[in-house]
Parts: C-alpha cells; sequence; structure tokens
C-alpha cells in the first residue's frame, strides 16, 4: 500500500528491504500518485472510490466510526423526543430519515458527503429501531413481551445473514446502498395500522385516545374493559409525571441504582458485542461466507434469549449468559494459537451468549424504565453502550502491547457485568411500572399480598 524510495541502494540492501519489515520501515515513503485495485472480490467499494489507502487509510476506518457516532447523537436526543412526541411520530421519523439519506448515500459526491449522510442514516436506523422496540413492548401485556421484545433481534439476524447475500449479488456498493435502503419506503405505510403506544397515551393525559385502542385490543383478544378503567388511569397520572426528564432517573435513590446498573449492561454487551465482532479469528476462505457465518452464530443466542425470557426470567438468565461468555473469551487464553478450531469454537461461543444477553437487556432496559421515562432510560444506557462500542478498536490495539490483554480485558468485564445484576430486581411476569414513583417502588418493597407494588401499576394489562 505504500511506494517507498529504493534509490541508493544495492541489491543486497532492497532484498534486506524486502525481507523485513523492519529494515523496510527505515526507507522513506513517496507519496502514491496512482492505484491498482483487485475487484475480483469487491467490484467498487468507498476505498477505492475515493482511493481511501496510504496517508488516507484512516478514513475507511473513520466511515466505520461515524456510524456508530450517529447511533450515540441518536440516543442523546431520541429518548427527549419519543417520550414527548410519541413513539410513532419517531417510528415513521426515522423512517424517513434513514430512507431519504439512505438513498442519498449511495449518490454522495464526495467522501465529506458520505460521512454526513451515513451519519443521518445511522441516526435515522437507529430511530427506528428503538421505536419499533418500545412499541412493541408497551403494545402488549407480561405474557407477550419476552416474545415481542426478542423478535427483533431475529429480524436483526435475518437481515445480517442477507447482507451476505445481497453483497455477493451486488458488488457495486452504491448499487447495494440504494437497494438494501429503498424496502424502508414500506415503513410509511405504519401511519395507516401501527397505532401509538396507548402507555404513552395515558402518561400524557390523552385518555380516551388511549381508549379506543385498548378497546379494539381487548376486542380482538375477546375480553372486555371495565367501565371504569378510563376514569382509574386519569386519576394516576400526576403532573410531575407527565414531563419525566433525564434528571428523574438519578434524582430518586432506587431509580437511580437502576440507572447505574443498565449503563453497566449496555457498556458491558456493546463492548464485549463489538470487540468479538472485530477481533474474530479469520476463518480463511470466502469473505461473504464469513460475514454470514459471524451473523447466523447469532441465532441460537436469540433463540436461548427468547427461551430465558420466556421461562427464567431476566435476572440469572443475563448472569449466566455475561459470565460464560466472559469465561469462553478467557478460555482463549489457554488454548494454543496452533489449535485453531478451538479458539474459533470459543469465540463463536462467546458471540453466540453475548447475543443472547444483548436480547436480554433490551427486554430488561424497558421493563425497568417507566413508561414517562422509558425512552429517556432506554437511551441513557444505549449511549453509554454506543460510546463503549467506540472503545473496542483501541482495545484490541491492546494486543500490540501484548495479545493477552484484550481477552482478559474483555472476558472480566463481561464476568463483572453479570454480577451486577444482583442490584436490579426481577421483571418476569410483572407488570411495567407506569409513572416515576412506580419505577422507584417497583423492586423496594412489597405488599401485602406479597406479590410486588407492581401488581397496581397498570389496571388494562389483563386486555392485552
Amino acid at each position: 500500500m505504500y511506494q517507498r524510495n529504493y534509490t541508493g541502494l544495492n541489491e543486497k540492501d532492497v532484498t534486506a528491504a524486502m525481507l523485513s519489515k523492519e529494515n523496510a520501515s527505515t526507507l522513506s515513503i513517496e507519496d502514491c500518485s496512482s492505484w491498482n485495485y483487485d475487484h475480483s472480490t469487491y467490484q467498487s467499494s468507498i476505498v477505492t472510490q475515493w482511493d481511501l489507502v496510504c496517508d488516507k487509510k484512516f478514513l475507511a476506518s473513520t466511515a466505520q466510526t461515524i456510524a456508530v457516532v450517529g447511533l450515540m447523537l441518536c440516543a442523546l436526543v431520541y429518548g427527549q423526543l419519543a417520550d414527548r412526541f410519541g413513539r410513532k411520530a419517531c417510528l415513521i421519523g426515522g423512517a424517513f430519515i434513514s430512507n431519504i439519506f439512505g438513498i442519498s448515500l449511495a449518490f454522495s459526491p464526495n467522501y465529506i458527503a458520505f460521512l454526513a449522510f451515513r451519519l443521518l442514516t445511522s441516526m435515522g436506523g437507529s430511530a427506528l429501531y428503538q421505536s419499533a422496540f418500545l412499541i412493541s413492548l408497551e403494545l402488549v401485556g407480561p405474557k407477550w413481551r419476552s416474545f415481542n421484545g426478542t423478535l427483533l433481534c431475529f429480524y436483526w439476524v435475518f437481515g445480517y445473514v442477507s447482507c451476505a447475500g445481497t453483497a455477493y449479488l451486488i458488488r457495486d456498493w452504491p448499487t447495494l446502498q440504494w437497494v438494501t435502503v429503498v424496502p424502508l419506503i414500506l415503513c410509511f405505510s405504519y401511519i395507516y395500522f401501527i397505532p401509538e403506544s396507548p402507555r404513552w397515551l395515558i402518561s400524557k393525559g390523552r385518555i380516551d385516545e388511549a381508549m379506543v385502542i385498548i378497546e379494539k385490543i381487548a376486542k380482538s383478544n375477546k375480553k372486555s374493559v371495565p367501565d371504569n378503567v378510563a376514569e382509574e388511569l386519569g386519576h394516576e397520572q400526576a403532573d410531575e409525571d407527565t414531563k419525566a426528564n433525564f434528571w428523574h432517573l438519578f434524582r430518586y435513590p432506587n431509580l437511580r441504582k437502576k440507572t447505574f446498573v443498565v449503563i453497566s449492561h449496555w457498556a458491558t454487551v456493546t463492548l464485549v458485542y463489538y470487540g468479538l465482532s472485530l477481533n474474530a479469528i479469520t476463518l480463511g476462505g470466502n469473505d461473504y461466507v464469513n460475514f454470514a457465518i459471524n451473523g447466523a452464530v447469532e441465532l441460537p443466542g436469540c433463540i436461548l434469549g427468547l427461551l430465558a425470557l420466556q421461562y427464567i426470567g431476566r435476572r440469572w438468565p443475563l448472569a449466566v449468559s455475561l459470565c460464560l461468555c466472559g469465561i469462553c473469551i478467557l478460555g482463549i487464553l489457554a488454548v494454543p494459537a496452533d489449535v485453531g478450531w478451538a479458539r474459533i469454537l470459543l469465540a463463536m461461543s462467546g458471540k453466540m451468549l453475548v447475543s443472547c444477553a444483548f436480547a436480554i437487556v433490551y427486554v430488561y432496559t424497558g421493563e425497568l424504565f417507566p413508561t414517562v421515562a422509558r425512552a429517556i432510560g432506554f437511551n441513557t444506557g444505549n449511549f453509554f453502550g454506543r460510546f463503549a462500542g467506540l472503545a473496542a478498536p483501541f482495545l484490541l490495539d491492546l494486543g500490540d502491547i501484548s495479545e493477552l490483554l484484550p481477552p482478559i480485558i474483555m472476558g472480566s468485564v463481561s464476568i463483572l457485568g453479570g454480577l451486577t445484576v444482583i442490584f436490579v430486581p426481577e421483571t418476569h411476569k410483572q407488570n411495567l411500572p407506569e409513572t416515576i414513583q412506580d419505577a422507584e417502588n417497583f423492586g423496594k418493597r412489597k405488599m401485602r399480598n406479597g406479590k410486588g407494588e407492581e401488581d397496581e401499576m397498570v389496571k388494562f394489562d389483563n386486555t392485552m
């Protein structure tokens, strides 16, 4: 990738420079004037289009980083927007932004425009995904939350694997970009058949609108809504609760503790997930097949997460999956470098387990925070998680100092993250907290009926 100046060297010096990386590094580097690329695997890429090689090589990595920055920026603003304007508005807005700027990305006139469009596309995609998750979580009762919460994870894996097949068939990056984005146009149909979250409507005092949706849900489930539900729900919404903001998460001791634990969970799963993805031991062979395998290995993790959420709970499955993931990562240290299959098995097992943990964290986070601040709480964890994701490449750079450091750090962080679940309550089969006070009381004290104070949080769960 570099053109070095061999002028003035004799044959022996040239040979030594070519055989030794250290000797070559002592030679001066000349500016490249032209490049010849191998198009056998990729017909075109941003690297070949804008010559992101030699002294511009870091710009290719910047293009990856900017996508994560987009996720972080979305996490900063999305919570406030979703809790103020609603989940459905953010879902449609996210689809619009992703579609417009995702298509624009394919026609970027230069690298700077590419970065700008990629940043905005990432923000829109994150808003779309999170809105879909919150609506799916808040539209159902305790029985179906585990299924709905992890369903998106299965679509994620499907998209992950299908990207490999699509990229194999379409090897020109602009065409691949707009082909994968255009289907988002279908999301605009959600305006007509996806309802707003009734929980969010109630938290804003829009009881009549919420009751219309609740009655439709009850009718489809062949159940009836008690006559006094609307009146009771209206009385429960205090003015302070309808104006929750970021600082409410830290104003109350029990809610503050949950917030810090959620932050630790998101930072742990994101750091380990990206660390394993970036540091995946090469499988050799075809790049497209390797990409598909790295995505497919997440499927059993999602299945394990769903089964655990549905039949066991949240706390202990999260603890076990993170601790076992840490053990797998640390186990790589004990395997000799020449036993490649064993290292690959441990690495893939670790990624499967952290994928399981990711699925649980999504649902668990949504259940710990109240409706009035659920999006804010969710994105607080999401922001710090993405921040940890940015640190993953630098963590892997520590391998230049010692190849032991990355697995030691990732394995230890994973195990410690799993142990923090002892500080948060179990939410399995419990009604969602609606108000700040509900969230503060949840897990702190029990009522005389022994079922927990959360039994009184939501009066309409039985209709869903």
